[in-house]
């Protein structure tokens, strides 16, 4: 079976070397499925034309001569020209944000098999609904990292329902649980419990009503400390008043900013239980990566988290937006025992969602649809 995966989004600023470290979770998919016996050659939309193998999995950077991220009406004939020559038997296309080129590429392939994978995108709505609907009705089949973002889709007719669908989670990783040595900088990270935050600074993330619930926690936890690594500053001045104006936050919250993604598995290490206060994610990259480390997650109820967690089997759910419901979970799942909990969770991690799952799910899922 031959596999065409498809990107056709590209940071403006990316060079080749910074390639796998920006998008570290094409070549996690990509390389679990060619373990599996399955031919795959990425065609990833590009600044510049490059062509080379990396660990079984066929890469084909094209330049086309578009801007990075084309128009949903835009027709990429000259990116498409290099996949067609190939002729796969499956197209992965990544995001519904490109339905129409995937309706392009279908009427040039005819006899492949087209499957859309969501990647957070929102359900659209006015003509551009409909458009999308209609350019879906050529696809084969969906990809959603949850069933209740799948039921959505279709419930808004946003999305053809006569097709195939499977849950797989959007991508694993390769961070592993490790005893770390008690220098350096991670010795900086002390605190009973470690709490840690690993996202972007803004309204969907919600720190606002995190650290107005980890005030409240700090009641009954003195000790705890809750770490915050981000990328996305929108809300820091915010967050600074809110740490600045009360000395309890003002002790026990720090600001870490920005970490080389590489490093990040030694924190997920160093922490206890992972906090999120999300309202809406097509998946939960961060989540996943830290379940990988054993941290114990504290995130809220909604869909993709439920589908990570399985309903709060690890971790608890707490309801967004609710600085009280977090103050109550937390509070609920630290008086457990940890290493119970921490068993759990790494349970969840190698039967749902490491790469192996991840291989499986999707390799059944292809050949379901060539099948058919």
């Amino acid at each position: 079976m031959k596999l065409a995966y498809i990107n056709y989004y590209f940071d403006d600023d990316l060079v080749l070397p910074d390639y796998f470290n920006r998008y570290p979770s094409i070549h996690g998919w990509c390389k679990s499925v060619s373990d599996s016996k399955i031919d795959v050659t990425v065609y990833q939309r590009f600044n510049e034309n490059h062509s080379f193998i990396k660990e079984g999995v066929q890469y084909k950077l094209i330049y086309d001569g578009l801007k990075n991220n084309p128009e949903s009406w835009r027709n990429t004939r000259r990116f498409h020209s290099n996949i067609v020559n190939d002729k796969p038997d499956i197209i992965h296309i990544n995001s519904f944000d490109y339905l129409y080129q995937g309706y392009h590429l279908k009427r040039l392939l005819s006899e492949s098999r087209i499957v859309f994978q969501h990647h957070a995108e929102k359900c659209q709505r006015g003509l551009k609904k409909y458009f999308g609907r209609y350019c879906s009705n050529y696809a084969d089949g969906f990809i959603f990292s949850s069933k209740f973002l799948y039921e959505e889709w279709i419930r808004t007719g946003s999305i053809s329902p006569a097709k195939n669908f499977i849950e797989i989670i959007e991508n694993s990783t390769n961070f592993v649980r490790k005893e770390l040595p008690n220098s350096g900088e991670y010795k900086e990270l002390s605190g009973e419990p470690v709490l840690l935050w690993v996202g972007r600074l803004n309204e969907n993330k919600d720190p606002v009503t995190l650290l107005t619930g980890f005030k409240m926690f700090l009641n009954d936890f003195p000790k705890a400390k809750l770490y915050m690594i981000y990328s996305e500053t929108d809300l820091e001045n915010e967050i600074l008043k809110i740490t600045g104006s009360s000395e309890k936050l003002q002790n026990s919250v720090k600001l870490l900013g920005k970490i080389n993604h590489p490093l990040l598995n030694n924190y997920y290490n160093c922490a206890d239980y992972f906090v999120s206060a999300s309202h809406y994610e097509g998946s939960g990259y961060s989540l996943i990566e830290s379940m990988a480390c054993g941290v114990i997650p504290i995130v809220t109820d909604i869909p993709s988290f439920r589908t990570i967690t399985k309903n709060g089997k690890a971790g608890v759910l707490w309801q967004k937006g609710n600085p009280e419901s977090f103050y109550e979970k937390a509070k609920e799942i630290i008086n457990k025992d940890k290493n119970i909990q921490r068993k759990i969770v790494g349970e969840i991690f190698d039967s749902d969602l490491s790469f192996d799952s991840i291989s499986r799910k999707a390799g059944n899922f292809y050949r379901e649809i060539l099948n058919n």
